[in-house]
């Protein structure tokens, strides 16, 4: 239906298979034995915890390093709008910060020296350490919400975990040998490796098996919606005249009603001649 329609396309049934499709969509409803299931599939995927070779390796820490980049471009762009263009995009393109992104700026400022004088920070900033950065600012002739410091501390921190993270990931690359042969080393501690191979796995296997379901089972059920369907439409004279419309069906409809003008008329003649 939704392929492009060529010169010889009839659109007199467009509108009544429009209305099938969504009636048919409505109508259906997912087989729930088979989400129980794919459940179960699901949970046995990812209790299995043992790569088995190098490719399967790579291909876990490539799936995290894009998943870790996709949330460091947010994470980026969150703090672009908190703290307004940097020095060059204000000499390129004439733009300036606001005054609430000015007081962002300089709290952003501020929390990334307490988090490079402790880079194994916790994610949560003690009060103590809220009331330190605010009077620090005061100094400086900023005044600042306790709010607006934890909101900044978020996605500043939001972004030195995720660098450190992609830091970590590419340490993993080379560590599938001691992976393998259980080394323990505190350096490659690649347990991240692992669970994103974990999740990998379980979204292979859980659209695979939604595939096969598709095609096995849902497809089927699918059919049999249509047809049940289009026989209530047969059924609904209404629906009839509200879907099937056009110069041509009423055109039908005009010949049909002359061909029954038509049948009785000769009706009537025969019974003439049978009279005389």
């Amino acid at each position: 239906m939704t392929e492009p329609k060529g010169k010889e396309h009839d659109d007199i049934f467009d509108k009544l298979k429009e209305a099938v499709k969504e009636e048919s969509i409505k109508r259906h409803k997912w087989n729930d034995f088979a989400e129980d299931s794919l459940r179960v599939i699901q949970h046995n995927a990812l209790e299995d915890r043992s790569i088995s070779d190098k490719q399967q390796w790579d291909a876990a820490i490539y799936f995290m390093e894009e998943a870790l980049q996709a949330r460091l471009k947010d994470t980026e762009n969150a703090i672009e709008n908190m703290i307004g263009p940097d020095w060059k995009k204000r000499w390129l393109y004439w733009k300036n910060r606001t005054q609430e992104q000015c007081v962002h700026n300089e709290t952003k400022n501020e929390l990334e020296k307490m988090l490079k004088c402790n880079e194994e920070h916790p994610a949560y900033l003690a009060s103590d350490e809220i009331t330190t950065v605010r009077k620090n600012l005061e100094s400086r002739g900023v005044e600042v919400d306790p709010s607006l410091i934890k909101d900044t501390w978020h996605q500043v921190y939001r972004r030195h975990f995720l660098k450190t993270a992609l830091n970590h990931c590419n340490l993993c690359r080379r560590g599938f040998y001691y992976y393998q042969r259980h080394f323990v080393d505190s350096e490659l501690e690649c347990n991240d490796v692992v669970l994103f191979w974990r999740i990998q796995r379980m979204l292979a296997i859980t659209a695979n098996t939604l595939r096969q379901q598709l095609t096995n089972t849902e497809v089927r059920r699918l059919e049999k919606n249509v047809k049940e369907v289009l026989e209530d439409f047969a059924e609904d004279s209404q629906k009839k005249v509200k879907l099937l419309t056009g110069k041509r069906v009423q055109l039908a409809e005009d010949l049909k009603k002359v061909r029954e003008i038509q049948e009785k008329l000769d009706a009537f003649i025969e019974a003439l001649h049978q009279e005389k």
